[in-house]
C-alpha cells in the first residue's frame, strides 16, 4: 500500500509539473502573439482595408458599363463575366458605329474583330486578332485563355478555332460596310497606313512598291485621329471585394487598316494588363503606338515600383509623348485597393465611365480629365513635334 501511495504521489507531481510548463509555454506564446498584434495595429491600424467593387470602362458608353456592373455587383468571383458582358454589350450602336462593326472595314472592305481578356490572379491571357466571321470576339478570346496553352490566335485560324468550339460563323461584311469602303476608295484611299512607297500613299490607292532607301521619309503626323464618340476600341476593368482583377478589350480595328494588322486590343500590356498583387490598367488611343510601348503593363509596373495611380498614369503618358510627340490616347490606372486615376494626351479631354468604388452611390458616372496641352517647345533628342516639358498634374486619386 505504501509503495502504491508513493507512486501515486509521484505521478501527481509529474502531472502538475507538466501542466505548469504547458501554462508557461502558452503564456509565452500569448504575449509573443500579442506583441505582434500590437505591432501590426500600430503599423496598419485595427481594421483591414475593405475593397469596394469597381468597374471602369474607357470612353463614355454608360450602357455597356452598367451591363458589366450588373454582373460584378452580384458578388465575388464575377470579374471575368463582368468584363466579358461589357464587351458583348458594345456589339451594337450603343457604343458607336465603329465598335458596332459595320463601319470599320480594312483596306479590302472586309470586317475583322479582335479581343483579349486577362486574369489578374494567374496572369493568364487570351486573345484573337484579325478574326473574320465570328461576332463574339471576346468569347473566343476567353476560350483561348481557358482551353489552350496559347495566348493569341489570329486570322482565319482564329475563325476556325471559334467554329470548332461551336460558335456560329457569320458573314459580318454587309451593305453598310461596302458603302463606307467605296466612299473611302473614291477619295483616293485617304487616310491609309502606308509610307515610304510609290505611288504617294497620301494621294493614291495601291498597289504600292517600296521607295529607294535614299527617298525614305518618316511621316510627321499622328497615327490616326480619334474623335469623341467614334472609337474602334473599348476596354473594361473589374475589381471585386476580394481584390481580384479581370481586364478585357474588344476592337473592330482601325478603319481601312492593311489586312492582317494586329491591334493593341490583342497585344498583352498594350491595351490591358492586371496583377492582383499590384493593380490593373487599361489604355486606348493610337494602337500602333500603344503596341510599341505597352502602357498598360508599364503603368502596373510603375505602381509595383512604388508610384501612386496618378503618378503612374502621368509617367506613362509622358513616356509615350517623349517618343511619339503627337500621340493620341489615354491610360486609366487602378491599384489593388481600388484607387484610380487617369492621364491623356492629344485630345481636349478624355472620358471614362466608373461604377462602384468607395463612397459612391451613382453608378455609370462619366469622369472627365483634361489632357496634356501641347506647347511650343520641341524635344531636341526625340522625334519632331510639340511636347510640354513640364506638364501639369492631370488626375487625382479617387476613393
Amino acid at each position: 500500500m505504501l509503495a502504491q501511495s508513493c507512486c501515486l504521489r509521484l505521478l501527481i507531481l509529474l502531472l502538475l509539473f507538466k501542466s505548469t510548463c504547458s501554462v508557461r509555454e502558452k503564456s509565452h506564446k500569448y504575449f509573443k502573439n500579442r506583441k505582434l498584434r500590437e505591432r501590426r495595429i500600430k503599423l496598419y491600424g485595427t481594421k483591414k482595408t475593405e475593397i469596394q467593387p469597381l468597374l471602369i470602362s474607357t470612353w463614355n458608353y454608360t450602357d455597356a458599363n452598367l451591363q458589366a456592373w450588373s454582373v460584378l455587383k452580384q458578388g465575388p468571383r464575377r470579374t471575368r463575366m463582368a468584363v466579358m458582358q461589357g464587351c458583348m454589350a458594345c456589339q451594337n450602336q450603343r457604343c458607336g458605329r465603329l465598335l458596332a462593326g459595320g463601319s470599320s472595314p480594312d483596306s479590302e472592305g472586309t470586317l475583322t474583330l479582335e479581343a483579349a481578356i486577362m486574369d489578374g490572379e494567374h496572369l493568364e491571357y487570351g486573345a484573337v486578332a484579325a478574326m473574320e466571321g465570328a461576332r463574339n470576339a471576346i468569347l473566343v478570346a476567353d476560350a483561348v485563355l481557358r482551353y489552350t496553352k496559347h495566348s493569341v490566335l489570329v486570322g482565319k485560324s482564329a475563325t476556325k478555332f471559334a467554329r470548332s468550339l461551336g460558335y456560329k460563323e457569320e458573314f459580318l461584311t454587309d451593305g453598310r460596310t461596302k458603302s463606307v469602303w467605296k466612299k473611302w476608295r473614291s477619295h483616293g484611299c485617304q487616310p491609309n497606313f502606308w509610307r515610304d512607297v510609290r505611288p504617294p500613299p497620301t494621294k493614291n490607292c495601291g498597289p504600292y512598291t517600296p521607295l529607294p532607301e535614299h527617298l525614305h521619309q518618316d511621316p510627321m503626323h499622328q497615327e490616326y485621329a480619334i474623335t469623341q464618340g467614334q472609337h474602334d476600341q473599348l476596354a473594361f476593368l473589374a475589381l471585386d471585394a476580394e481584390g481580384k482583377f479581370h481586364v478585357a478589350s474588344q476592337s473592330s480595328g482601325a478603319q481601312f487598316r492593311i489586312p492582317g494588322r494586329v491591334g493593341d486590343a490583342a497585344v498583352p500590356g498594350a491595351g490591358i494588363y492586371a496583377d492582383n498583387d499590384v493593380g490593373g490598367a487599361v489604355a486606348s488611343g493610337d494602337g500602333d503606338v500603344l503596341m510599341r510601348h505597352l502602357p498598360a503593363f508599364l503603368a502596373v509596373e510603375a505602381m509595383r515600383a512604388g508610384k501612386r495611380p496618378d503618378q503612374a498614369a502621368e509617367w506613362v503618358v509622358q513616356r509615350l509623348l517623349r517618343h511619339n510627340t503627337e500621340f493620341n490616347g489615354a491610360v486609366v490606372v487602378v491599384n489593388r485597393r481600388g484607387i484610380y486615376a487617369a492621364a491623356c494626351a492629344g485630345l481636349d479631354e478624355f472620358h471614362f465611365v466608373v461604377s462602384g468604388g468607395k463612397g459612391y452611390l451613382i453608378m455609370a458616372r462619366v469622369e472627365r480629365i483634361k489632357c496634356l496641352e501641347r506647347e511650343d517647345e520641341v524635344v531636341d533628342d526625340g522625334p519632331k513635334g510639340l511636347f510640354p516639358t513640364i506638364p501639369e498634374k492631370q488626375a487625382v486619386p479617387r476613393g
